[in-house]
């Protein structure tokens, strides 16, 4: 009787055992199963991060609403975003284009792309925007920036070159052609030995700028390439290439009584590089300065140097008008000229030549002037002049 009365309570507590075995069994699982998923997040978090990281373009992907749910950090970066998830994207950015455009992919159904121009600490920089919307139920949207400076600003330079060449190729062609009809159209003209000899010298010197603006702007177009394979590595003595363009500028030198002087230590002096575009350099240079002076007998002087770090410091100066403090920041710009007055004659590429052929060689040029005084163009080289090479 004892006995059928204690068995139930027996069974039950086994039972009861039993199953707080099985919660604690099943406790562990989960805990194992939560740890294990929370493991999970974390690497799904680490390789997600990687990849938008490994984009190498601000990315940002947020909800319609504007709410970021998550920006690599190039986007954090760009937008000065404290975190990378968070916010909303439409009260953190300031009224213009760029909000507008993000604006704009919240409410169109479609994918959406623009150019924004976006402020930089280093000056203004456009970016080339996409928004997609991601085919998920939470319907994000994701939004690509690319950047596209420097394509923008090759494309206005070319732009603008194809213009300015346009108009100073116009000016010489226009007297070629209106010179050519009154010699073909005129009978007195060309019977005229007077004025046929006029006409002839006209458009004789008119073809010759011609030509040379060709050929500066094709070397101008050489020498604005990003690679600089083109150039010959070679070493050559800058006191004998100096000889050379001296010898080529001799009669403008000697119409204008112009002094030159050299200062070159040691000598020979060795560089390395592509002798022939040092060449244009140092003709540019010094026909520059001849030029801005065709009344005046000014001293030029050449120097070259080397610093005790290696470096090469080539200058080239004289003691003409110079260059209005007013015209500084513009003279290595292309068809630029300071003179206002047209008096002196030039492709106004010269200078944008030079610029671009030393900083093809590794190197950089400076120019300072005081008017009546002195004016200087310093060219500065990496030890050997190979840097670029």
């Amino acid at each position: 009787m004892l006995l059928a009365f204690v068995l139930p309570f027996i069974f039950l507590h086994n039972k009861i055992k039993s199953l707080s075995t099985r919660a604690r069994n099943e406790h562990n699982t989960a805990r194992q199963l939560r740890r294990m998923l929370a493991e999970l997040e974390e690497h799904v978090r680490r390789d997600q991060s990687i990849i938008l990281e490994s984009l190498g373009t601000p990315f940002i992907l947020m909800r319609t609403s504007g709410r970021i749910v998550v920006a690599n950090q190039n986007a954090c970066k760009l937008f000065g975003l404290s975190t990378p998830a968070g916010g909303n994207l439409l009260r953190a950015l300031p009224d213009g284009e760029l909000k507008q455009f993000v604006k704009q992919a919240t409410e169109s159904p479609d994918n959406v792309q623009a150019t924004v121009r976006i402020p930089h600490p280093d000056g203004e920089r456009t970016y080339h925007a996409s928004a997609s919307h991601l085919n998920t139920r939470e319907r994000y949207i994701g939004i690509v920036f690319l950047d596209i400076t420097e394509e923008h600003r090759t494309q206005i330079i070319r732009r603008e070159f194809v213009s300015n060449a346009s108009h100073e190729l116009r000016t010489p062609l226009t007297l070629i052609m209106g010179y050519l009809e009154a010699l073909i159209d005129d009978p007195e003209t060309a019977e005229n030995p007077a004025m046929r000899q006029r006409a002839l010298g006209v458009m004789k010197r008119n073809a010759d700028r011609m030509a040379r603006l060709v050929t500066d702007m094709l070397m101008l177009s050489r020498v604005e390439t990003p690679d600089s394979a083109y150039l010959k590595r070679e070493t050559f003595d800058l006191t004998g290439l100096i000889s050379e363009v001296l010898l080529r500028l001799e009669p403008m030198i000697t119409a204008q009584h112009t002094t030159v002087e050299q200062q070159i230590s040691p000598t020979p002096y060795l560089i390395t590089g592509d002798s022939f575009y040092w060449s244009q350099v140092l003709f540019n240079l010094v026909e520059n300065a001849l030029k801005n002076n065709p009344d005046t007998a000014i001293k030029i002087s050449i120097t070259a140097v080397t610093d005790t770090d290696g470096k090469h410091r080539i200058t080239v100066q004289d003691d003409g008008v110079g260059i209005p403090e007013s015209a500084m920041p513009y003279i290595f710009n292309r068809f630029y000229r300071a003179d206002s007055t047209g008096k002196i004659k030039g492709t106004g590429l010269g200078l944008a030549i030079v610029k671009h052929a030393v900083e093809a060689h590794g190197g950089m040029i400076q120019a300072e002037s005081t008017p009546g005084v002195r004016t200087a163009f310093t060219i500065t080289l990496p030890p050997q002049a190979t840097a670029a090479i």
